[in-house]
């Protein structure tokens, strides 16, 4: 019996070493050469740290296995000897192995690896549920494991009486904190009124969310039957219906951890220090001497302040801004990227150890990308929401989700939701992305503009399924503050860090990588619901900049002087009238250097070329030394207001060439009209390069003195 459960354990680590090996040797970046040759020995390492799981399966296994034999068919004098024995208890862990595999489709199907997004086996359970309904499910997952367990429990107190209850206990701790232990629902704790006045706040945001691709900003997806009929965000629009909404916010930045910063902290990229998502240690120390973040001063006020989301949020590990708790998952750490590679291989670890005692064996997956999703992260907040209605401590989250981020993979139904179900090109299930030519390749601006029409349609489709997820996930999280009775105390505000471009004219695909078009990629949604408040639509210009100093407003809290947003809650109040602010806004790292006509653009390298492993900055993918200020130097930067923009995009040569656009008649910029408003020109340019040059901010009244002037002028 031992042999055979021996023989299917090898057999599990050797496919997964195997797979492991085979999926490495495939990717042909300069990080993967390096996994395989300078951290060959890590890797080792962390395969020989995955042998007590398999230890400890071994024990339950036969545990469990053991009292199967006394059941009838196995009872006969045949199946005493040696190799039919091992034979069947082979057959006995795989049967065991394949209804765990079946039972995580229907508990956590988000541990599957994205690219199984869509596919036959994710259709099993559901095929099941409509043939049985949901209860069976749950006495097939639950119940019917659940006796399996109590039954071989039973069999060895019986069999070798008490000497035996340590065994058992252990197994039914293994097994059933994997296997048998039913979602927790934290629906059923007791509301508590609010014991303060003080409002709690949540900010909740998906990377990549772009502003007008929102039902209520005015958004209809292709596809309208069944499921997609309501729309790619009936939550959010229903909560912008009461709720105060600002249809033109901009981020100053279109990368996820510079504009994070500016979001909880006010402060534009050049006054943190930190200009692409590739910081050495040096520049996160200084930025985090430099900012004064929102949440440190909620913290000061008594607040519970926390940081929840998943891989997307993982900068909040570099760069923790004031908050007491950070839950979200690391991605960009080497080390833990290698880490997740491994573990994930050895599928026995998703499959029965995410539980308590797999936690303590190996903590790191509590944190890992693949690990922690938008469905984890609901969870998360699902049980704060009920420990915080029960403490009566006013509270201070930011949740951040990953949901809209490249390459758009989210399950189903939400992949196949809005888009054509004849499509049969390369994006099925997510964006063909292909890593390798991303990190090492500079060709990518050809290949992405030749990209088909129906091509582009799926993947707009696929970005609405994304915003779909995140919608769902709203729903849950304000449901869950109705149900502990916080929703009447609590501002609740939906965002993103940056928006994407999805083939608009003049753009393709990405974020932070060009200011060209109609600035998609900069555009973010920004609804705050506040109790109490009248709702509105509030049409001028803003920035993420502002969310700081405004949320201190809504919450009485003392902004910062370092603080360089507006504080809009007097236009939220309703006791001042709106005004435009100015965007000054830059590039994020230059994985692509679009072409602009006319201009020969600085030359750099890939970012495999442009980056290392810095082993002293805990492993973190940091820029070069010689190539930091080159990038900062070859960034393109604007200057929007309420009806102009100003692109300056910097030369080969050390010149800088300026292309100026009239956003109201022309809203995808796509005619220069530098040469024919040199008024426009000279007055836009003069605030811009005072704000590269001197980081000096101008607002809209002193560049145009005499109001803003139309095309006629």
């Amino acid at each position: 019996m031992l042999t055979g459960i021996a023989a299917f354990l090898v057999m599990q680590f050797v496919s997964a070493v195997w797979k492991l090996d085979d999926s490495s040797g495939t990717m042909t970046n300069k990080f993967s050469s390096l996994a395989r040759g300078e951290y060959l020995g890590f890797l080792i390492g962390r395969n020989l740290l995955t042998l007590p799981a398999y230890i400890l399966l071994g024990t339950a296994a036969a545990l469990v296995v053991r009292p199967a034999f006394e059941l009838p068919p196995l009872r006969k004098a045949s199946w005493r000897r040696p190799l039919p024995t091992a034979g069947a208890a082979f057959a006995i862990c795989a049967a065991i192995h394949g209804f765990a595999g079946l039972r995580l489709l229907h508990t956590r199907p988000y541990f599957i690896n994205e690219q199984e997004f869509g596919r036959w086996h994710y259709r099993i359970v559901d095929f099941i549920a409509d043939l049985t309904g949901p209860g069976f499910l749950m006495a097939g997952f639950t119940v019917l494991p659940a006796i399996g367990l109590v039954a071989a429990c039973v069999w060895h107190l019986r069999r070798f009486g008490r000497k035996s209850w340590i065994a058992s206990g252990s197994a039914a701790v293994i097994i059933g904190t994997t296997a048998l232990v039913a979602r927790i629902d934290n629906h059923g704790n007791t509301p508590a009124s609010p014991g303060s006045a003080r409002p709690n706040l949540i900010v909740i945001g998906s990377d990549s969310l772009r502003g007008d691709k929102l039902g209520f900003a005015g958004h209809r997806p292709g596809r309208h039957d069944g499921p997609a009929a309501v729309g790619v965000s009936p939550t959010i629009d229903a909560l912008a219906a009461r709720s105060v909404s600002f249809e033109r916010c901009f981020t100053s930045i279109a990368s996820t951890l510079e504009s994070g910063i500016q979001t909880m902290a006010s402060v534009y990229p050049h006054t943190h220090g930190i200009r692409q998502m590739y910081p050495d240690r040096k520049s996160v120390a200084s930025a985090t001497r430099t900012i004064d973040p929102l949440a440190a001063r909620f913290a000061a006020a008594g607040y519970d302040t926390a940081a929840i989301g998943d891989w997307c949020a993982g900068y909040y590990d570099i760069m923790p801004m004031g908050f007491e708790d950070v839950a979200v998952s690391s991605f960009d750490n080497f080390k833990i990227y290698m880490s997740q590679v491994v573990l994930m291989s050895h599928f026995i670890i998703p499959l029965y150890f995410d539980n308590p005692v797999g936690h303590s064996l190996f903590p790191e997956i509590r944190s890992f990308a693949q690990f922690v999703t938008p469905e984890v992260v609901t969870r998360r907040v699902e049980k704060r929401i009920a420990s915080a209605s029960r403490s009566q401590r006013p509270f201070f989250w930011h949740v951040f989700y990953s949901c809209n981020h490249l390459p758009y993979g989210s399950p189903e139904p939400y992949a196949g939701m809005f888009a054509d179900p004849d499509y049969a090109g390369p994006h099925r299930s997510k964006v063909a992305f292909d890593i390798d030519r991303f990190i090492g390749g500079t060709d990518l601006e050809s290949k992405w503009k030749a990209l088909p029409e129906q091509d582009i349609r799926r993947i707009r489709a696929l970005y609405d399924g994304c915003t779909r997820q995140f919608d769902d996930c709203v729903a849950r999280i304000l449901a869950s503050l109705a149900a502990n009775g916080l929703e009447n105390n609590t501002i609740v505000v939906i965002t993103a860090d940056h928006g994407d471009d999805l083939y608009e004219p003049g753009v393709t695909l990405g974020h932070g990588l060009t200011l060209d078009g109609g600035m998609h990629s900069y555009h973010v949604p920004l609804v705050l619901h506040v109790p109490g408040v009248e709702p509105r639509r509030i049409g001028e210009t803003v920035r993420l900049l502002d969310l700081a100093p405004t949320l201190a407003g809504l919450a009485g809290i003392e902004p910062a002087a370092a603080w360089e947003g507006r504080d809009l809650s007097g236009w939220i109040r309703g006791d001042s009238p709106p005004q435009d602010l100015p965007v000054y806004a830059e590039t994020g790292f230059p994985f692509i250097q679009f072409s602009v006509p006319g201009v020969e653009r600085p030359a750099l390298a890939p970012m495999d070329e442009m980056t290392f492993i810095d082993k002293s900055f805990n492993y973190q993918f940091v820029v070069k030394p010689e190539y930091r200020e080159r990038i900062v130097q070859a960034k393109p930067r604007c200057l929007r207001t309420r009806d102009w923009k100003l692109v300056c995009t910097p030369a080969a040569d050390g010149s800088r060439h300026f292309r100026l656009f009239h956003i109201t008649g022309d809203p995808h910029c796509m005619n220069d009209l530098a040469e024919s408003k040199p008024k426009v020109l000279a007055a836009m340019r003069g605030a811009l390069e005072a704000w590269i040059d001197q980081h000096i901010e101008t607002p809209i009244g002193a560049i145009f003195p005499d109001g803003e002037p139309t095309m006629t002028e």
